[in-house]
């Protein structure tokens, strides 16, 4: 999630128990090697310990591109950096990134997905593991099932897969059927993805697909306590209580006071009302806050909004 999952909201959403792994947003690579400050850069966690988050949750290192010696080549720049796993992204929907042949383009083409996973592989060995992340296709979903074989024979040791196509877009519904039929076809872990906001999304994904895992996006920034809601119901049948208001607004003040460190306050205020935004999907006092703060330019007026108390 180029733009949005970067290193602070990695932090914050793993603090509350839940994630297994979380991902960086991707690393484009077009032809050459990249320096090792673009991989600091989208990956700062590569300074800690086991690369993980500060809460101790493994941080994958994900690269986008289409070229398999320049993927391969940066495959190993960042198994020098210390990267404990590489995720490769075919699943980028942006037409941007499209049209400069990436993400989802290769979909057209299982061929070119497995000489990208298959190049990368071979790159970094045994030594870390390579997974991948695709769609059911690009304009519809009859290489689907061929993809995804793709990223399997070339050495891909698990699979994420969105229910949708590119030209679907975020357009509900996902298919969560679909990757069912993929899963029943792989030998290796397979991972639903796509429109999972509540418990009862989950159950569901989980039911359709046959999958044991699933990948959280705009679910978890929705709502950031969605994976300790998951893994409390799996481990007692219970559902954890709707989380207050005001532990929404802190998540967003704590991610005021991490970023505005090292970025200039027109952006940070610009982020919180794009992580506000998602809130608002699921949450009507997010949605209420949204509307009264959404034209507000400084900071500590938005963050005041966000804080006052809620009413009735």
């Amino acid at each position: 999630m180029e733009g949005v999952i970067d290193a602070v909201t990695r932090d914050l959403l793993t603090r509350t128990p839940g994630f297994d792994w979380v991902v960086t947003e991707f690393v484009r690579v077009v032809d050459a090697r990249l320096p090792p400050r673009v991989f600091h850069r989208h990956c700062p966690e590569l300074a800690h310990p086991g690369v993980t988050t500060p809460s101790g949750v493994p941080v994958q290192l994900q690269l986008l591109g289409s070229d398999p010696e320049a993927l391969a080549a940066n495959a190993r720049q960042a198994l020098r950096l210390g990267a404990t796993g590489l995720d490769l992204n075919f699943g980028c929907p942006a037409k941007l990134v499209n049209r400069h042949d990436g993400g989802a383009s290769l979909l057209r083409d299982p061929r070119r997905v497995h000489a990208v996973v298959s190049a990368v592989s071979r790159a970094v060995g045994d030594e870390i593991p390579v997974t991948a992340k695709i769609r059911l296709g690009f304009s519809d979903r009859r290489l689907a099932l061929a993809c995804a074989l793709a990223t399997q024979e070339a050495g891909a040791r698990r699979l994420v897969v969105h229910g949708r196509t590119r030209d679907e877009g975020y357009r509900p519904p996902a298919h969560w059927e679909w990757i069912g039929r993929i899963h029943q076809r792989l030998s290796i872990p397979v991972v639903a993805n796509g429109d999972i906001w509540t418990l009862e999304d989950y159950w569901k994904a989980r039911t359709l697909s046959g999958c044991r895992d699933v990948m959280l996006g705009r679910g978890a920034l929705a709502d950031p306590w969605l994976a300790a809601r998951i893994r409390h119901w799996q481990a007692t049948g219970e559902r954890l209580a709707d989380t207050p208001w005001e532990a929404r607004a802190g998540i967003l003040a704590d991610f005021a006071a991490l970023q505005r460190s090292t970025l200039p306050t027109r952006v940070v205020t610009a982020l919180i009302k794009q992580w506000l935004n998602h809130m608002r999907q699921r949450d009507h006092e997010a949605a209420r806050r949204f509307q009264a703060v959404k034209r507000l330019r400084e900071l500590d007026a938005l963050l005041a909004g966000l804080e006052a108390p809620a009413t009735a």
